[in-house]
């Protein structure tokens, strides 16, 4: 299972500061991640653009692109923009 640990204002926002998962087969990369979440509902939606983040794979800040497996910790860090 995937580590997704959620820092910043997230916790607030999306109501959980960590989860783990199984990543579907449509979900390779920290972007598919996110596309994935983000259909959860609103707070996802509008918490979770990728403008606003910054990420960490198994402790090392990487892109968007970067594949991911069910292994992996994923670190989503709100930039801390505020609420919309």
């Amino acid at each position: 299972m995937a580590k997704i640990l959620y820092f910043g204002d997230l916790p607030d926002r999306i109501g959980r500061g960590a989860e783990e998962l199984f990543l579907p087969k449509t979900v390779s990369t920290t972007r598919g991640l996110l596309k994935y979440l983000r259909e959860r509902g609103a707070a996802w939606s509008d918490s979770l653009q990728d403008d606003r983040l910054t990420i960490t794979i198994n402790k090392e800040f990487l892109d968007l692109d970067h594949p991911i497996t069910d292994q992996d910790e994923i670190a989503l860090i709100s930039k801390g923009l505020g609420r919309s």
